[in-house]
């Protein structure tokens, strides 16, 4: 896995307890439309923010069609990268398209991201930790 991406599978292993060799990098391959996946063939697309997370997000024509043809995508939203904005969060939404509301345009605008039911994972950063 590429130095890249070790952020996003470091997140994803942490929040769901999986040892980083569990999953595969796939941004490499343009078109599949997830970022990562796992030994049991989940997909899971990545947005990132360095702070506050948005409440749409886009998704690609690929990433929209991966999300409909497959009962395994999960929407992984990470915030707080940007040491001193907001706790580094990561939400994992499975099957964002039925439960979201979204309206297609070229890329797929999906809304409600910060009221979804989503498994959420606050993490303390070293500084809140220790004080």
């Amino acid at each position: 896995m590429g130095p890249s991406c070790r952020w996003r599978a470091l997140a994803l292993a942490l929040a769901l307890a999986l040892d980083e060799t569990e999953l595969r990098d796939l941004r490499a391959q343009h078109g599949l439309g997830a970022d990562v996946v796992d030994e049991l063939a989940r997909f899971y697309e990545f947005k990132a923010y360095g702070g506050v997370e948005l409440d749409k997000i886009q998704l690609t024509p690929a990433e929209f069609q991966r999300a409909v043809e497959s009962d395994a995508f999960f929407l992984v939203v990470v915030s707080g990268l940007e040491a001193g904005t907001v706790p580094v969060t990561v939400l994992i939404i499975l099957e964002p398209l039925k439960h979201l509301p979204y309206r297609t345009s070229g890329n797929v605008l999906v809304s409600g991201i910060r009221g979804a039911q989503s498994l959420v994972y606050p993490f303390e950063s070293s500084e809140q930790a220790s004080s």
